[in-house]
């Protein structure tokens, strides 16, 4: 039975000494990815650093060459609000023709007729031409 203890014994230690030999390769393996891993951080900091410095340039070149070229005027107080301008009648005004209308049937029932104003689309201009009639223009754009 001794040498079954001590074989019990040896097979103890030697699992012993395996379990220290693991747990210190697991710690070194530990300790390299943790500086595996502070080298990359380190790295994306430089990136990021390196990338923020050219991005601030490329903006400053941007900036001048827009600048140069009157894109970036200088910022203006905004324009104030023009008051909007009163009712200006134009030519065809149904309000106008409403006067007009009972400015002629007051003057007709009074006996007196008096010619009423014409509209601007009614007056004919002495310098333009007479429209020309729908054969004529027919007549005219075929050629003849």
């Amino acid at each position: 039975m001794r040498p079954l203890l001590q074989q019990l014994e040896e097979m103890h230690i030697r699992i012993a000494e395996t379990a220290t030999h693991e747990e210190k390769l697991v710690k070194a393996l530990g300790d390299a990815l943790t500086r595996l891993d502070d080298q990359l951080l380190q790295d994306v900091h430089s990136i990021a650093t390196e990338h923020e410095a050219r991005r601030t340039a490329i903006l400053g070149e941007l900036q001048g060459l827009a600048s140069s070229i009157g894109m970036f005027q200088v910022s203006r107080p905004p324009a104030a609000i023009e008051a909007e301008p009163a009712y200006i009648p134009i030519a065809g005004d149904w309000r106008e023709a409403t006067s007009n209308i009972r400015d002629d049937t007051e003057l007709s029932q009074n006996g007196r007729t008096a010619p009423r104003a014409l509209f601007p689309h009614e007056q004919r201009r002495t310098t333009a031409p007479a429209p020309l009639s729908l054969a004529e223009r027919r007549r005219r754009v075929s050629g003849g």
